[in-house]
């Protein structure tokens, strides 16, 4: 295999040279390594440099995508013959603890307004059915953890790249 640099970079990795002219290459090398694009060049398929670079950016982008998952969900459930927008921030689930404390004296929970607008005295059969969109919810940690460990265990900055993480959460209530 052959690297054809224009400045300081490998632009072309090809199995036979390239004219020097034509692609405007200041160099070309021969090579035994593999390398593999990143970005607008071309890189030794197992830098270390390279591949810590590009496994923190895919964990950046799996924390970005849980938390948008996690926390930027609204949904509708019927509740008291009312479709009820809820959504999945924290506070709305710090209320539904509120709520689940309250209702599980046998009082109701007076005064939960959606995010709709349809207020509503909840019941221990409501506060139940909302609660089953949040246990969905655990499901994005532990996507998360396997798309964790997916990057941690990658070797080559192409096992990094080939990672494609999606949190697509659909609810049905």
């Amino acid at each position: 295999m052959y690297l054809g640099y224009q400045g300081n970079k490998i632009k072309f990795y090809t199995e036979t040279p390239l004219n020097q002219t034509i692609y405007n290459i200041d160099r070309v090398e021969e090579t035994s390594d593999e390398y593999v694009l990143n970005g607008d060049e071309y890189v030794l398929k197992t830098n270390p440099a390279v591949i810590a670079q590009a496994k923190l950016m895919k964990y950046q982008e799996n924390d970005l995508k849980a938390g948008e998952a996690r926390y930027g969900q609204e949904f509708t459930v019927t509740i008291q013959e009312q479709e009820c927008v809820f959504d999945t921030t924290e506070q709305t689930q710090r209320d539904l603890l509120t709520a689940f404390a309250v209702c599980s004296t046998g009082q109701s929970y007076e005064g939960w307004v959606t995010n709709n607008g349809v207020v509503l005295d909840l019941t221990m059969e409501d506060v139940a059915l909302i609660s089953q969109v949040f246990k969905e919810k655990s499901n994005v940690y532990d996507k998360w953890n396997l798309y964790k460990q997916a990057i941690d265990e990658a070797v080559t900055l192409e096992d990094v790249q080939a990672i494609v993480i999606d949190y697509e959460v659909i609810y049905e209530v």
